[in-house]
């Protein structure tokens, strides 16, 4: 048979049996984002070390990473959507908590009984009591909980505190004026102030933050999510805050040509000490040991504040990596009882210390390379979701409203005016239809 016919065969093959059939063994706990133990990722580690321990009351139980016909998380939503899905899987994206549609159209098993149970390793306390506060929000959909917290996301910004010190720019600025004069001194002292992603969502949390800062949250979640539209995108805190952005691009603190650059690329100009600060994600830290070295003077400090701004600076911008189990997973109990491990202390303290990731647990220590970001985590008041949840509830309305942005900031086509004002349009013109 030659290469081609071959080839023909196997896909028609793969048509005929449905794309991304596999129908695990009786015995067998599929998790996706699980890799195989030679992966050296860190976290990936500490998951088969938990498996070795839940296995050791579970013998019977075999573990495999969630196979898709391929792999990838396509193919595993193919399977969720032909009732055999892996057991546990997120369902959630990289900027918000859950899905809604999925939980909406019964994908999502409810485990609001299920965190009622035992903490696994904290005497006295439930699951659901071991899990701070803070960060429930994105587990739940209409007060019910639907996904467990791995880790926890926050936004902060990052610097390099030997360029500030050398620029004798401010390592703790608490205002947005403040803010800018330390662009300046860098600047002045030849130093590129900030590294910048500009093919990602990255470029929109500026505005996002400005805005939060500038209107309040409640303004905000309201021009993202309210289909009445009582805040729209043209109420002049927005225009403020786009404008203040063009100020930035205009004074050039942006690394040169960061429009064209990935958030790999930026991280590493940041790494590599040619760039002064980043506004990433915590996530900044985490398996990059070989990048940064042991003598990175790393400090992160809180997005400042706006004077006259109604906003409350103390508010904090993330989200929660979360797990979740299919409402028809062949092994909910076990599933859950797995979950409950990943929630444990003893998982949550190794995940810190040798993932670098921040523990969504109460009374937990912090990565021990995020100075500063200790003071951010103990002021903050409010937790709140990526463009609240905006991806999470509408994505094609987000993924509308990122382009955008971009036009605004990364292709420079529009001006602060201009986007506001087709914000409000595209708004007012999807939720009109939503409604209907």
């Amino acid at each position: 048979m030659e290469r081609r016919d071959f080839l023909k065969y196997m896909a028609a093959s793969a048509l005929a049996s449905g794309c991304g059939r596999y129908l695990p063994g009786e015995n067998v706990l599929e998790i996706a984002n699980l890799q195989p133990p030679a992966a050296q990722v860190p976290i990936n580690q500490l998951m088969w070390r938990a498996i070795e321990r839940f296995r050791e009351t579970h013998p019977e139980v075999h573990v495999e990473p969630a196979s898709g016909g391929g792999g990838g998380y396509q193919e595993l939503m193919i399977r969720v959507m032909e009732g055999h899905p892996p057991d546990i899987m997120s369902f959630a994206t990289a900027e918000t908590g859950l899905t809604y549609a999925y939980v909406e159209q019964g994908h999502v098993l409810d485990i609001t009984e299920h965190l009622q149970r035992p903490s696994w390793d904290t005497p006295g306390k439930t699951w659901l009591e071991t899990l701070d506060p803070l960060y429930r929000g994105p587990l739940t959909y209409k007060g019910r909980f639907y996904a467990i917290p791995q880790n926890v996301i926050s936004l902060q910004v990052y610097c390099n505190a030997e360029l500030y010190q050398r620029a004798g720019a401010d390592l703790n600025p608490q205002t947005w004026d403040q803010f800018i004069d330390n662009c300046e001194r860098l600047k002045r002292a030849g130093i590129v102030p900030i590294t910048q992603d500009g093919i990602h969502w990255y470029t929109s949390w500026w505005f996002d933050h400005l805005a939060q800062r500038i209107l309040g949250a409640d303004k905000v979640r309201q021009a993202f999510r309210d289909p009445q539209r009582r805040t729209p995108w043209t109420e002049p805190g927005f225009l403020q805050a786009a404008r203040m952005i063009e100020q930035m691009l205009d004074g050039e603190y942006f690394a040169e040509g960061f429009a064209g650059l990935n958030h790999i690329e930026s991280e590493l100009l940041f790494w590599q000490r040619r760039a002064a600060t980043v506004f990433v994600g915590s996530w900044f830290t985490s398996g990059r040991t070989a990048v940064i070295g042991k003598d990175f003077p790393l400090y992160a400090f809180r997005f400042p504040a706006v004077q006259g701004g109604r906003g409350n600076p103390h508010d904090l911008i993330g989200t929660v990596n979360t797990q979740s189990i299919p409402a028809l997973a062949r092994q909910p109990e076990r599933a859950a009882e797995f979950l409950r491990l990943v929630n444990s202390r003893w998982f949550q303290e190794q995940m810190v210390q040798q993932a670098q990731m921040i523990s969504p647990l109460t009374g937990m220590p912090l990565p021990g390379i995020q100075q500063g970001l200790d003071q951010i985590l103990a002021e903050t008041k409010q937790f709140y979701s990526f463009s609240f949840g905006l991806e999470g509830a509408h994505p094609f309305l987000y993924r509308q409203y990122w382009n955008e942005w971009n036009q605004f900031m990364v292709a420079r086509e529009l001006s602060a005016t201009q986007l506001v004002e087709n914000l409000e349009n595209i708004f007012t013109r999807y939720y009109g239809h939503f409604a209907a």
